[in-house]
């Protein structure tokens, strides 16, 4: 169920009502972001997504003044100061005269938020392979030209996420989600340097290391698809979503591994929540 955006948003930490919420998304220049998801009233993995946050500015050698703690406090205020309690949280950080200079606007707002219902959960969702590729995957950037080809694709398919294949036929990630296959009892991904290391992705690694489970890292090729019995997307808003079909090829929704991984990623999800609230309480 979509929910409401919030009324306040910061912008270079100073607290602004929406009614006048402009970003410079849409403008020239370069614009690094970052997403993450709320849950009663705790943002979720926040100390994770602030890593990548500054690992993807470090790639493009940029810099912001804010601290990691610095984000974390205006995390907090703009938590505290709207009445959202489940949602995402938007980080946008826009040098809007780069390569000219390096001055940036940092926007933090509650972005639209419209997680998967339980019946995309129950029976899975359509998604379709998109010939595209991120010049730099580890890099979370607005309005690339894979991205807007995606979304280009997803629009006139009517799916749910366009999943990218590279000029070599491997199918790497979703272009908002990291794209996982199960054959028999092994897991398979694409490996860390060919995709978006995303937050939801590196927990579900985590859970597998944790709990000895058969796990590949290895290139797909879009001709092998048929050998997989099941498929799954993993992400901020999404968490673990099956896939039913893709372009066409067809998943099985009912598969144990995947079960037990989507119940281990709430389990890490309610222990992080609990945690952040007994360290508030002190």
């Amino acid at each position: 169920m979509s929910q409401s955006s919030g009324r306040y948003y910061l912008l270079n930490n100073s607290l602004k009502s929406e009614d006048d919420l402009k970003t410079d998304e849409s403008s020239e220049g370069l614009s690094v972001y970052e997403i993450v998801r709320v849950k009663d009233g705790i943002a979720i993995f926040l100390e994770d997504h602030l890593r990548r946050l500054y690992h993807s500015l470090e790639l493009e050698k940029l810099n912001i003044n804010e601290t990691e703690q610095d984000l974390k406090e205006q995390v907090g205020e703009l938590i505290a100061n709207n009445p959202v309690r489940e949602g995402k949280i938007k980080f946008v950080v826009s040098f809007y005269h780069h390569p000219k200079d390096h001055e940036y606007n940092l926007w933090l707002y509650y972005n639209h938020y419209a997680p998967p219902n339980s019946n995309q959960y129950k029976n899975g969702v359509d998604t379709i392979l998109c010939r595209a590729v991120r010049n730099d995957p580890n890099v979370k950037m607005l309005n690339t030209e894979a991205r807007l080809t995606a979304d280009r694709k997803i629009r006139e398919s009517s799916v749910y996420e366009a999943i990218l294949v590279d000029e070599k036929g491997n199918v790497t990630e979703g272009s908002r989600s990291n794209v996982f296959f199960i054959s028999e009892d092994t897991l398979v991904t694409a490996p860390d340097d060919v995709v978006l290391q995303g937050i939801a992705r590196s927990k579900i690694l985590e859970i597998c290391r944790e709990h000895h489970l058969d796990l590949r890292l290895r290139n797909v090729h879009h001709d092998e698809l048929k050998s997989f019995d099941t498929a799954f997307l993993s992400g901020t808003t999404p968490k673990i979503l099956p896939i039913r079909q893709m372009d066409g090829i067809v998943f099985s929704v009912e598969n144990r591994l995947m079960d037990f991984l989507m119940e281990a990623y709430d389990r890490k999800i309610n222990q992080y929540i609990n945690y952040r609230k007994s360290w508030e309480k002190g």
